[in-house]
């Protein structure tokens, strides 16, 4: 086996474009070496590491994109408030699985009755 200096290790990670691993590289094999995980779990462990920073940016970035103007969640709308609103309804919306198929959503009503808060709730969800 070759022996790798700690820069040339950085640079192939930087050139693969796995930041996270590079970024935390020596915290994370201490982390691996003190939960004494072999080779292949070691692997696994720092994919994950990676594919959850990929992930935590790719949120970031399309929440920017998005362009909310208010962060909003579904916790924080008061279904009490407006009873024509079905929470179980908003809470299937909000698995998405209408966005999947590629089906549009339209949410009526007169001002003021959080047709804006269930959009940005569930662009964010």
């Amino acid at each position: 086996m070759m022996a790798v200096d700690h820069d040339t290790l950085i640079g192939w990670l930087s050139r693969l474009k796995l930041t996270a691993i590079r970024d935390q590289l020596d915290n994370l094999l201490d982390e691996a070496s003190r939960a004494d995980l072999t080779i292949r779990e070691t692997l696994a462990f720092l994919c994950e590491r990676e594919i959850a920073r990929k992930d935590e940016r790719r949120i970031i970035m399309a929440m920017k994109i998005a362009h909310f103007p208010h962060a909003r969640d579904l916790e924080g709308f008061d279904f009490e408030a407006q009873p024509s609103v079905d929470p179980q309804q908003i809470r299937e919306l909000a698995t998405a699985r209408w966005v999947a198929n590629g089906d549009a959503l339209l949410l009526l009503g007169p001002p003021g009755v959080g047709k804006s808060h269930l959009a940005i709730a569930l662009g964010r969800e």
